[in-house]
């Protein structure tokens, strides 16, 4: 009898996980939020797959970057679910609905203006814009193999009434077109938004390997 009292138990309380997740009653309100911090990081762009990259060598042909928008608050939030509570639930069950927010960005982009510290080649020297020779990718489409490249232009118009479901990060990759000639690559990588803001920061020195 004790054996079928704890299966029943058991069974009763995998049932009630079930029912929580239809319980659940997510804010659908847009809420709005403002990017007030940047962040670079290096990608390697060398496989089959774009990734991250903490190494401080990238390919002669393969130099490419994140870049990230994105309030440094978070926006990451729990929908409370009062009816939860009122039978009994504790906070910590509610929160297992982990609703995701609707965002929008009070200023979109507007421009990206890419100036290089170090030649790339003879012909492209110290100090030029080469915002032209780059072109970039939404973060989600990493793969090399199934997806097509866009003009920084593009990406920026698609900032522009977007909502965001991921607390407000906007993230793209950059890749540069020609081969760096030199053996060190570096870029001065600057933002602006509709508001006339910009955000300006230095790609990390990159160490050219062939």
């Amino acid at each position: 009898m004790r054996i079928f009292k704890k299966v029943l138990l058991i069974l009763l309380f995998a049932n009630i996980l079930r029912i929580i997740p239809g319980c659940c009653k997510c804010d659908e309100d847009l809420g709005y939020m403002s990017f007030n911090r940047m962040d670079i990081k290096n990608i390697d762009n060398s496989g089959e797959w774009a990734m991250t990259s903490y190494r401080d060598t990238m390919p002669a042909a393969a130099v490419a970057f994140e870049i990230a928008l994105f309030d440094s608050l978070g926006y990451y939030y729990y929908s409370s679910i009062p009816e939860l509570k009122s039978i009994g639930f504790n906070t910590a069950m509610a929160l297992s609905c982990d609703c995701a927010r609707p965002l929008q960005a009070n200023y979109h982009l507007t421009n990206i203006k890419i100036s290089t510290i170090y030649s790339i080649s003879e012909e492209i020297e110290a100090g030029a814009d080469v915002t032209g020779l780059f072109v970039g990718r939404s973060s989600g489409n990493s793969s090399p193999g199934n997806s097509v490249y866009q003009s920084l232009s593009s990406i920026i118009r698609q900032t522009e009434g977007k909502i965001y479901y991921d607390g407000g990060v906007e993230s793209f990759h950059i890749f540069l077109q020609p081969e760096v000639k030199n053996t060190l690559a570096r870029f001065v990588i600057d933002i602006t938004l509709s508001d006339n803001s910009i955000f300006s920061d230095t790609t990390n020195l990159i160490h050219i390997v062939r």
